[in-house]
């Protein structure tokens, strides 16, 4: 029996796996962050073991210019997305079973320059890093990020809130459909750890296509598997010189 402990279990992305993981087979544990104003002591998790931690856990607000924003809004920011998450894990990190697996749900772009956007960029960058870290930490757990993009969710109401332009937003789209962020997650599930540990896979990346020869063939006619297998550095946080 496969058991998935799912951190931010009421999420609109997190309620629409639920019952893709159910088909296939997956035990839900799901956890959900206190009212707002609840003691931090209440932000503890005792689960079963496991052999999934998917985190949908994260806020977007506050929404605006940076300097305008309260610290205290900013530094919740902070600690919903990325000091919440690894201490969730911490919590519950003794009771993994081998080969166990961590997904963290990465943004829609947080590599890109939103402006108006600095404390979700910020924590979500802060987590791709802890992602890698942890990773290399850990030879015995897979740990990854996955980029879902943009979905069309409640997370998305504090822009709204803050008549703040954003364009997938004014285009009205949905944006990944939930079938593809399942299929992707998949995929990395089913990858050894030096494919895809430590490695933030998003939905633009040619994760399904695995058609095609390696050998004679330049790295970039190689599928995506290979081309990880290959390069330690790629889809992580690196300096470009």
């Amino acid at each position: 029996m496969k058991t998935c402990i799912l951190l931010g279990d009421r999420s609109d992305i997190a309620k629409a796996l639920i019952p893709f993981l159910e088909a296939d087979g997956w035990v839900i544990y799901g956890w959900s962050r206190p009212p707002k104003g609840s003691q931090f002591g209440a932000e503890d998790i005792d689960a079963p073991e496991w052999d999934l931690v998917l985190c949908a856990l994260g806020c977007v607000a506050p929404v605006g210019h940076w300097y305008e924003q309260t610290q205290a809004d900013f530094e919740d920011c902070v600690r919903s997305n990325v000091l919440l998450p690894i201490r969730l894990l911490r919590q519950i990190w003794r009771k993994r079973k081998p080969d166990a697996s961590v997904c963290f749900m990465a943004g829609s772009n947080p590599q890109k320059i939103m402006p108006g956007y600095l404390p979700y960029n910020l924590s979500k960058m802060a987590l791709l890093k802890a992602v890698e870290q942890i990773d290399a930490e850990s030879p015995d757990c897979k740990v990854f990020a996955l980029g879902p993009g943009y979905v069309k969710t409640r997370i998305h109401a504090a822009t709204l809130a803050a008549n703040w332009p954003n364009e997938r937003i004014a285009r009205g789209d949905d944006g990944t459909p939930i079938e593809r962020i399942y299929a992707c997650l998949k995929w990395c599930l089913d990858q050894p750890k030096e494919v895809v540990g430590g490695r933030n896979i998003a939905m633009s990346d040619p994760w399904g296509d695995e058609n095609g020869a390696v050998m004679g063939k330049s790295v970039w006619d190689m599928p995506l598997r290979e081309r990880l297998r290959i390069n330690p550095s790629m889809f992580k946080l690196r300096r470009i010189e």
